[in-house]
């Protein structure tokens, strides 16, 4: 993943193109025989051809150039090299809505989503993503993410809709309350295994623990801190930044 250090950290009505069912799609149009493999059950699909591709390293070579031209094609064809916010292994998000004509050739790289708005990490690794339409929130770039976290992430989400200063400040404050006041333990459990999770205690630093151990958890002891450091800083960070720009561009 490739996220453009040109443009600004919160951008409104971006687009995501990518080719549907890459791996499958490609090798289809190559000839291989995929009758076993159910196009429409996308985890099992892809486990298959994991599998497949892990005994020819030549084959999946082949599928990553021919992705990469691909989305490379699009991209100059459209000119829209300037309007890439973020290049994905198999598409990319983009300021510009393109038509039907122009995504549909030899294979089709349709348009999946429409977001509110996508908002870039200060260090530009990182991205979240709204559609208010599906009411879905796309993280990328975040390791070690759990279902927990990502509920914070979505609420964070939620409040960006509308990038009004007052309301947004106010909102990260509530997400921060969260992160600092909740008394749910398994809001700082992170799995690492079935049944195993790591925690980041004061004094401590991370241990690993059992799924039982993470009843008895008192949240006081847990290392607040290194949680919203982690996960939320990066974002928040920006959203500051761009508040800030925001208003001196208004009181210039």
């Amino acid at each position: 993943m490739q996220i453009s250090q040109a443009s600004k950290l919160y951008i409104k009505d971006v687009y995501l193109y990518d080719i549907e069912a890459c791996h499958y799609t490609i090798l289809e149009r190559y000839g291989f025989d995929l009758s076993k493999l159910d196009r429409n059950d996308k985890q099992q699909r892809n486990i298959q051809i994991g599998l497949f591709l892990r005994e020819n390293k030549r084959l999946t070579r082949l599928l990553r150039d021919t992705t990469k031209s691909i989305v490379d094609e699009y991209i100059r064809v459209n000119k829209i090299e300037k309007d890439i916010i973020v290049r994905q292994y198999d598409g990319f998000i983009t300021t510009r809505h393109l038509t039907t004509e122009q995504t549909r050739t030899y294979i089709p790289i349709p348009k999946r989503r429409t977001f509110n708005f996508i908002l870039l990490s200060i260090d530009r690794k990182k991205y979240i993503a709204y559609s208010s339409l599906e009411d879905k929130v796309s993280i990328k770039g975040v390791p070690h993410r759990y279902e927990k976290i990502d509920d914070l992430f979505k609420k964070m989400a939620k409040k960006l809709v509308n990038m009004n200063t007052e309301m947004v400040l106010k909102a990260m404050e509530e997400i921060q309350d969260e992160i600092k006041n909740s008394k749910d333990p398994l809001l700082f459990c992170i799995p690492v295994a079935k049944g195993k999770y790591n925690v980041i205690l004061k004094g401590y630093g991370e241990i690993e623990i059992s799924e039982t151990t993470t009843k008895l958890l008192d949240t006081k002891d847990i290392d607040r801190d290194r949680y919203f450091d982690f996960y939320l800083w990066p974002f928040m960070e920006s959203i500051l930044i761009e508040v800030a720009n925001d208003y001196h561009i208004r009181t210039k």
